[in-house]
């Protein structure tokens, strides 16, 4: 585990999937039951009291994993068995704390609970960024026979990595790249490197494996043979085990994803019909800063 410090206090940590495992105190947070209990009746009441000190807690520990490992993960953070709205809104309550709640897609919902849609979920979802600041997944249900991990891999290692053994690549990933998102919520066209370095020094992402690879179907520039020879080291890079990190999540656990920090994916899954379905809350959120 690589860590960068800077001037403004930023401590940037470069993972392995080894490391992160190795260090889960670094961003792994379980509350006990009575802390979880007072921060749900303030959550369900929409005024903090009691839980303050608990609030205070998961406010600083989200702050301090999200800007140095890039992910937060609260397990048991509420209880499974609550009605899913009630879920909704008080999570909804809790996340004012890190920023705004922004729309997901073109009908502006600022919730959505994924599950398995036609069979999709016998395929694995590919490691990509999406286009908010912070990705809030709460999972409902795990998959009853299992899989579904969400897969999460390292900015700032996958640059070292590639750097050093790939260093035509990754000046081909630092360039400008066309995703066009058309239909989508937030901006329909995105022009951005897949890799590069943020002001302050730490290493940034952005990537969507379709809609880059898609663009010049729909006007964009066509890509170059360069341009797909780095798209597939960048992939290939990816599934590595050890820059690959999967994790399973229980009923009531939270996670957090630093969008420019940790690409995302997740593993295919069997599923059950009905209640024992895999169900995931998603929100997505801007925060106004440079992340």
């Amino acid at each position: 585990m690589v860590q960068h410090m800077y001037d403004d206090t930023v401590s940037e940590i470069g993972w392995s999937s080894a490391d992160l495992e190795a260090r889960r105190e670094l961003w792994s947070l379980a509350l006990d039951e009575g802390e979880r209990r007072l921060l749900w009746a303030d959550a369900r009441a929409e005024r903090w009291g009691a839980a303050e000190p608990v609030r205070a807690k998961l406010r600083a520990f989200v702050h301090g994993s999200t800007g140095s490992v890039g992910v937060t993960h609260v397990g048991g953070l509420v209880d499974p068995t609550a009605p899913e709205a009630d879920v909704t809104a008080a999570l909804s309550f809790l996340l004012r704390d890190f920023g705004e709640i922004v729309p997901q897609n073109g009908r502006g919902d600022l919730t959505q609970v994924l599950r398995d849609q036609d069979g999709d979920g016998n395929t694995e979802l590919g490691f990509h960024c999406d286009t908010c600041d912070l990705l809030v997944l709460l999972c409902l249900q795990p998959a009853y026979r299992g899989g579904g991990l969400t897969k999460l891999a390292s900015a700032r290692h996958v640059y070292d990595l590639i750097g050093r053994e790939r260093p035509d690549a990754l000046a081909t990933l630092t360039e400008d790249w066309t995703f066009d998102r058309t239909g989508r919520a937030g901006p329909q066209v995105v022009v951005s490197p897949i890799l590069y370095t943020q002001k302050d020094g730490t290493i940034a992402c952005y990537y969507q494996t379709r809609t880059v690879r898609s663009s010049p179907d729909r006007g964009g520039p066509p890509l170059t043979d360069r341009q797909w020879e780095a798209l597939g080291v960048l992939d290939e890079v990816l599934y590595r085990p050890e820059i690959a990190f999967g994790l399973p999540m229980a009923a009531g656990d939270l996670l957090i994803i630093r969008n420019s920090r940790v690409l995302h994916g997740r593993s295919a899954y069997a599923d059950e019909p009905g209640s024992n379905s895999r169900r995931m809350l998603r929100i997505w959120m801007n925060t106004g800063e440079e992340l």
